[in-house]
Parts: C-alpha cells; sequence; structure tokens
C-alpha cells in the first residue's frame, strides 16, 4: 500500500522522487569537503559522523563545547536542535511573535528565537500544554518528523513515499509512535535516516550530537539534489522524425564517487575499450567505502568498487598483493568475500563470523588486479541493548537488561555513579553496594532517595576488561547521564503507613532534657508534619507530585526527630595532653593553695582554676547547650541546660595521701599534702553523673612544678630602646604576691661596683616601662623618650644592668634576674 506525506500543497513529481533517490543511495558515502585547520576538535576522529561534525561546524550550523571537544556522544535537546534546523536551513530568526508560542521557552531564553522560526516554519509543535519539552532530550522518531517537515521548507510539497512496509521492516516497528511512522518511513527511503542495524530503528532513543549531525547534513544534500535543475526528458520521436544517433562512446569510465575511504588507482578499469581485444588489463580496480567506518559484528560493510569482480573485506594487519593472498585469508577464516555483480553499484560484505579488530578492503577485477587497500575500518564486538532503569524502593535502584548477565563481572563504585543535581552542582550519592542478579544489576544506596526527586546514573567502565556482559559474552553499553526517579504508584497507601509510624514514634517518646528524651520543640516540629501529611492524604484531588512531596517531608521530619533524642553526656579535657599543675613550694608562702571553680576570668591563674578550662562536658548532638555551675551547699558543680539542673560532676584524688581536696563557698581547694613525694603519680578525677548514674570520667594527671623559669635569651633594640628577656616557658605576673619589678641602671664606663660614682639609674615608668609580651615568652622593657633623652649624653657605648624580680611561671616560681647588656658604640 502506497503513502504520502503531506507538506505542502503539492506532489512531488515521480521522476524528481527517482532523482532524490538516487542521491539517497549515495548518502552515506557522501564526499564531504576538506576541512582547514581552522576547526580544532580532538574527540571526533572515531567518530562515524566526523566530516559531517566538520562540514556543519565550518557553516556555523552547530558549534563544539570548547577546550576543543564536541562530544559527539552527547545528546541533543529538543530546543537545540530547533537551533540546528533554524541555522541549517536559514530560517528567518528576526521575526518573532508577539507573546511566547511555548510556556517553558520564554523570550529571554537563549533558543527563543530559534524555536520561534521553526515554529513558523512548521517544524515543531510542541509536546502540548503549550509547552515544547524544554530539555527533553530528542528521541529517534521526532528527529524523523523535524526533518522530513523541514523538507517542505525548501519547497519541496508533498512527499510521496513508496511502500510504507519495505521501509518499516524493522522488528521494532511497532514502537514507532502512530504520528510518527510517516515521517520515518519517509527518512529511511530518502537515506536521511537508518536503523541503528538492519533490523532495529529504535524510536523512542536519545539521539546523540553525531547522528543528528549526520542527519542534517544528509537532508541539506537531498535538498540540494532536489533544488538542482533537472534535465530535460528525452522525447520520443515522432513518425516522421528520425532517431538521432546515439553518442560515441567515451574512451574512460565515469569518475567514480570522490571522498569516501577507498584507495587505488583512479584510471579507468578499461583504458581501451574499443582497441585490441587481446591487450591485457593491468590496471587495477578502486574501491569505496559507503557505510561508516565503526561497525558491529553482524552488520554489513558497504562498498563499491569501479569494476566487477570480488571484494574481500581483510583483517588491517594483513597485507596483500595477489588474489591469492586474499584467498587464502577468507580459506583461514580470517576475512569475507563477495562477489561485484556490478561496477559502481552498492556491494555487501557480512562480517557475523569474524572476530571484532580492524578491517579494510580490497577490490579485485576479473583479470585478476588488486586494488589498493580501504581506510581503516573498526570492527567491535556486539554489544547489549541500553538498560533501562527503575527503582525497587527509595534505596534499590535495577538497572535492568534483556538478557541474563555473567556474575563475575559486577562494576565496581567507581564505574556507577549516582547523582543529584543544584543548578550546576552535582551532588554525588553513596552507594553502599552493587550485586548482579539475573538480569539485573541492583544498586543500593546509603541513604534512601526522595520521592519523585531525579537522580542521574552514569556508567562508565574503567576499561575492556571490566565491562558487565551477558551470560554469552556480549558488553554493555556505557549510558548515562540517563535521568530516573522513585515514584510507586501506590504513594496514597505509603503515605498513610508512614503517618502511622510517624505517630507511634511520638506515642512511644519522652520529653526532655536528659539522655534517651527529645527536646520538646522535636514533638512540635513532628506534630505539625503529621497534621500536613493528613491534610494531603486525606483530600482525593491529591496528585501524585502532592502526594509524594508530602511523604518526602514527613520522612524528613522522622528522620530529624530521631537524631534529636539526647546522648547521655560526654567528658573530655579541655586540651589534649592536659594536667593539673602544683606548687609544693606554695604551701609555705602565705599558704596558697589551687582551687577549682566556675570563674570567669578570661585565664587560669594559679590560685583560681576554671573548670571550663579543665574539662568539657557535651552531649553529642547540636541541640544542647550546657553550663557548669559551682553549688557552695553541696560543694560539687551542677551541670544546667536551659536553667534546669540535669547533672553534676564530683571530683576525687587518685590518692588522698598526696592530695587533698577541701570544699569550700567560692570552690574546691587542690593541696599537696606537706613534703610530698613528688615523683609519685597522682591525678584528679572527674566524674560526671546524669539521673543518678555515672555517664563517665576522666583523670587530670598532677604535675608538680617548683623550678624557675629561664631567661634563654637577651636581645637589645637601640634603635627603638627595647630589651627582651625570652623564657624557657609561659611568663606570668601575680601583683598581689609576687609583682613584676624591674631597675634599670647605666654606667658610661659599665662599672657598677659599690664605690663607682659613674652609675646613672632610670625611674620605672617615667624613663622606662616594663610587662609581658603578648605570647607570655618574654619580659620587654622599653625606654622612654624621656629616657633616651637623658641618656642622650651618655651614649653610644656603656653598660646596661638589669635587674628583674618577679618574672614568675604559672606555678609562681621565680628568682631574681640579673643581667649585664652592652649599649651599642654607635647609634
Amino acid at each position: 500500500m502506497d503513502f504520502i506525506i503531506s507538506l505542502g500543497g503539492f506532489y512531488l513529481k515521480r521522476k524528481l522522487i527517482v532523482k532524490v533517490m538516487t542521491t539517497a543511495a549515495l548518502l552515506s558515502a557522501c564526499a564531504y569537503p576538506v576541512h582547514g585547520a581552522s576547526i580544532s576538535l580532538n574527540d571526533i576522529n572515531q567518530s562515524y559522523a566526523k566530516d559531517a561534525i566538520l562540514e556543519l561546524v565550518e557553516q556555523g550550523v552547530i558549534a563544539g563545547k570548547g577546550n576543543g571537544k564536541f562530544d559527539p556522544t552527547g545528546k541533543i535537546e529538543r530546543q537545540d536542535f530547533a537551533i540546528i534546523l533554524a541555522k541549517a536551513l536559514k530560517l528567518d530568526v528576526y521575526s518573532s511573535p508577539d507573546k511566547p508560542t511555548f510556556k517553558d521557552v520564554p523570550e529571554d531564553h537563549y533558543a527563543y528565537a530559534f524555536v520561534e522560526a521553526a515554529v513558523k516554519a512548521g517544524l515543531i509543535k510542541g509536546v502540548g500544554n503549550e509547552s515544547l519539552g524544554l530539555g527533553q532530550n530528542l528521541t529517534r522518531q521526532d528527529m524523523a518528523v523535524f526533518l522530513i517537515r523541514a523538507l517542505s521548507v525548501a519547497d519541496i510539497g508533498k512527499v510521496e513515499i513508496g511502500d510504507m512496509d519495505s521501509n518499516l521492516k524493522f522488528s521494532d516497528a511497532a514502537s514507532i509512535a502512530d504520528y510518527a511512522k510517516y515521517y520515518v518511513a519517509a527518512a529511511v527511503e530518502l537515506g536521511i535516516m537508518k536503523g541503528i542495524n538492519d533490523e532495529i530503528f529504535n524510536p523512542t532513543g536519545q539521539a546523540d550530537r553525531q547522528s543528528v549531525v549526520l542527519a542534517a547534513s544528509r537532508l541539506l544534500k537531498v535538498k540540494e539534489q532536489i533544488e538542482t535543475p533537472s534535465e530535460p526528458p528525452v522525447q520520443t520521436p515522432g513518425p516522421d522524425e528520425q532517431t538521432p544517433p546515439p553518442p560515441e562512446k567515451p574512451t574512460q569510465n565515469p569518475t567514480p564517487p570522490t571522498g569516501g575511504s577507498g584507495g587505488g588507482s583512479t584510471a579507468p578499469s578499461n583504458p581501451n575499450p574499443g582497441g585490441n581485444p587481446s591487450t591485457p588489463d593491468t590496471t587495477a580496480p578502486t574501491v569505496w567505502l559507503l557505510s561508516a567506518d565503526a561497525l558491529v559484528v553482524g552488520e554489513n560493510v558497504a562498498v563499491t568498487s569501479s569494476e566487477t569482480g570480488i571484494v574481500y573485506f581483510v583483517p588491517y594487519s594483513l597485507n596483500a598483493s595477489t588474489k591469492a593472498q586474499l584467498e587464502s585469508f577468507v580459506t583461514d577464516k580470517l576475512a569475507n568475500k563477495t562477489i561485484v555483480a556490478a561496477a559502481q553499484t552498492e556491494t555487501q560484505i557480512a562480517t557475523s563470523n569474524l572476530s571484532p579488530g580492524d578491517y579494510k578492503v580490497y577490490a579485485v577485477d576479473a583479470a585478476g588486479n588488486v586494488s589498493a587497500p580501504s581506510g581503516k575500518i573498526t570492527l567491535s564486538a556486539p554489544q547489549m541493548k541500553q538498560p533501562t532503569l527503575h527503582f525497587f524502593d527509595g534505596r534499590s535502584l535495577a538497572i535492568a537488561y534483556d538478557e541474563t548477565l555473567n556474575p563475575l563481572y559486577v562494576p565496581s563504585v567507581n564505574e556507577i555513579s549516582i547523582y543529584t543535581k543544584d543548578g550546576e552542582l552535582r551532588l554525588p550519592q553513596e552507594i553502599k553496594r552493587i550485586e548482579i542478579t539475573g538480569q539485573y544489576i541492583l544498586v543500593t544506596l546509603a541513604e534512601p532517595q526522595p520521592m519523585a526527586r531525579p537522580v542521574e546514573v552514569v556508567y562508565a567502565p574503567l576499561s575492556a576488561s571490566t565491562v558487565v556482559r551477558s551470560a554469552n559474552g556480549k558488553p554493555s553499553p556505557a549510558f548515562g547521564p540517563t535521568a530516573v526517579q522513585y515514584l510507586p504508584d501506590n504513594v496514597r497507601s505509603l503515605l498513610e503507613e508512614l503517618i502511622a509510624s510517624a505517630e507511634t514514634l511520638r506515642d512511644n517518646s519522652t520529653p526532655g532534657n536528659t539522655s534517651d528524651t527529645y527536646p520538646p520543640f522535636a514533638f512540635e516540629q513532628l506534630d505539625q508534619a503529621i497534621l500536613n501529611a493528613y491534610s494531603v492524604a486525606d483530600s482525593p484531588n491529591s496528585t501524585i507530585e502532592r502526594l509524594a512531596s508530602a511523604y518526602n517531608q514527613l520522612y524528613q521530619q522522622i528522620e530529624a526527630f530521631k537524631k534529636s533524642r539526647l546522648k547521655p553526656l560526654k567528658i573530655s579535657p579541655a586540651e589534649e595532653n592536659a594536667s593539673f599543675v602544683l606548687n609544693s613550694n606554695r604551701l609555705s608562702v602565705n599558704g596558697m593553695s589551687a582551687r577549682i571553680t566556675d570563674s570567669s576570668l578570661e585565664e587560669d591563674r594559679y590560685d583560681i582554676r576554671n573548670i571550663g578550662n579543665l574539662i568539657e562536658v557535651t552531649r553529642d548532638d547540636a541541640f544542647t547547650e550546657l553550663e557548669i555551675h559551682y553549688d557552695p551547699v553541696a560543694y560539687g558543680f551542677q551541670i544546667q541546660s536551659e536553667g534546669e539542673t540535669i547533672g553534676h560532676i564530683e571530683i576525687e584524688t587518685s590518692d588522698p595521701s598526696l592530695i587533698q581536696l577541701t570544699g569550700g563557698d567560692q570552690g574546691i581547694q587542690v593541696a599537696p599534702v606537706p613534703n610530698v613525694d613528688q615523683d609519685r603519680p597522682v591525678s584528679l578525677i572527674f566524674k560526671v553523673f546524669e539521673k543518678d548514674a555515672e555517664a563517665g570520667k576522666i583523670e587530670l594527671p598532677i604535675r608538680f612544678d617548683s623550678e624557675p623559669p629561664t631567661v634563654t635569651g637577651v636581645t637589645y633594640d637601640s634603635a627603638q630602646g627595647i630589651f627582651l628577656f625570652q623564657s624557657a616557658e609561659p611568663v606570668y605576673s601575680y601583683p598581689q604576691t609576687i609583682p613584676l619589678r624591674v631597675q634599670v641602671d647605666y654606667s658610661a664606663n659599665g662599672d657598677f661596683g659599690q664605690n663607682s660614682i659613674d652609675i646613672f639609674p632610670l625611674v620605672d615608668g617615667e624613663d622606662f616601662e616594663s610587662g609581658i609580651t603578648q605570647d607570655k615568652r618574654a619580659v620587654m622593657i622599653q625606654i622612654t623618650p624621656k629616657g633616651l633623652s637623658k641618656l642622650a649624653g651618655e651614649l653610644p657605648g656603656g653598660k646596661f644592668r638589669i635587674m628583674i624580680n618577679g618574672m614568675s611561671d604559672f606555678a609562681m616560681n621565680w628568682q631574681p634576674e640579673i643581667h649585664f647588656i652592652d649599649a651599642p658604640k654607635t647609634q
């Protein structure tokens, strides 16, 4: 049954049909122009559409993706295909309608002008609901629709197609949508598109960038052939007319097709057709490759030869100069051959019994002359079909093939990646486990996926040896990013079950601020989420998307409620390798001891230690702020949260015979016993109690320190009048007991003896100032401008004598320091 595709207002003439089909028969061997070095794309060398890509990139129809990349296997979205067609057909992109045709392509969208031009030309009609289908990947059947509609732009009118059944003999023809059947048949008959092999068209498969460019290039070739004026038909002579004699035969064959992958001589196959028939034929034929240079085992290789004879499909590594060599390759089952019945017509060579690898084609004529080989043809192993993806539940993703898989080839977590997108940001989803069972790769995620949130899945094997395989050895194709979402059919019932689970959790939980209870705010938030979920579940008008959103929100709140459960109190040292410093000599000086309290001093002193600088009490959550306060009645420390006591701290000593603890109004006094043995180890033990049970404890070792700090270096900056006395340990000053006092004297002759009359004393606070540096590593003395003025008549030269008292360490150890410092002899 013949059928017609209506594209304009008239039918394509039968003669033009023949002309178009003549062009279509050679489209796969089209000669593309040689392109200059101005186009630099480094990822298309293996693409079957390399020449078409270079051609359309040079014409500005399509662009690369930057950094020398074209991404030939990347997907094309519907709006981007509209741009390609608009540019290829030179549509008017400057006349836009009053308002956008599609709601999802506003005026400020990058594709707006091109989409509107394609709409105006009748190429695109959208997907319904005033939507173009922005962001949707272009399917192969929709590409056929757009391409055949595009012929109307060339004023082709109605295209008359032959027998539809002969053009839709694909095994999946029934899967082609009704609206697309005619267009697919036309695209196939005109040679603009082909199946992915002889049996499958894959109508809903996603078109990639290289296939779109190749089809667009073929469309332009058909358009160009149609628009070229045809030769006038030969008129049949009338009764009184004499038929003119036929033209004289040319001495050379017509020029063969150009630009293919063939090799060999371009000379005529019969250089002397009218001469002596005994002259031997020594001219080799020429062979051209018509099919792509990358095929799958089982697909035929299409070639054409300038002469009748035989064509051989031979491994690329084998070379031949005689027919006998080629026949030996066939005998050894390394190569295939096919008879060429007619010169310069398409001949198919089978590949079903050959191994994957690189091959080339030779042609041999009847005289046994062997052509130069064609270019390289890569034959790949047949792959399994692209898998389908779906979620069994929120954590379990199934990658389903139509063949049983080999369980020995389980992909690693480095070969399958799953992520969500937040704008341009990719958020990887952690994979817990990957396994193979039957026809499935089962991927278990560490965290469940929210309903109706798309995730993208990419399978990129690291090497050929790790590719997923079927039971009979066929490899899986790489794929992705492929979008999939978890959206079961029974969302309403799942939401109702989740509401019941949330209520059970709430009713079995206890509010409070101690361990294993839940903060009051967590109950408030969970109650509100339950009410919101009820309102959605009870409404008969709730869409599946709204039900899914309510499910996600309640699930998230349940998880947040569980995480708010208060953990037991924990205790740890405030600093790593912390210790409690005591000085046994302090017993004989004012009876001073160390006191642990809840002081708010910025830094500890020997006599006052803030318990918060010794230990930390925390919970493993972000909800609780804890404070420690001293209780003078109980002589202990209380742990409080929001003003309520939730626990307490007890302090003990590991050896009461060495360390005495005494409770007082302002804290716990810690003092060594008289004549304490400082070599015996002893610790302070801090215990945390919650609900009258011990929750944890730590020990702080006591370190005895009775050695004063030593000065490790003295420097004098004469330009600024600054002396620095550097210490081996941090320096402290205790004004009430051991104040820092400094005396500075100067002698021009350096004599500070009792009878010296050349001693010039400086006045503290007037001629110089002293103090401890901010990092506590030195005592600094700076001579004031007034002091420098007093010394102006004496300097340069001479000596300073500096006496320091009260340069103490943390444990209140100190000793007098006297230093003599030379004053520079030059200023």
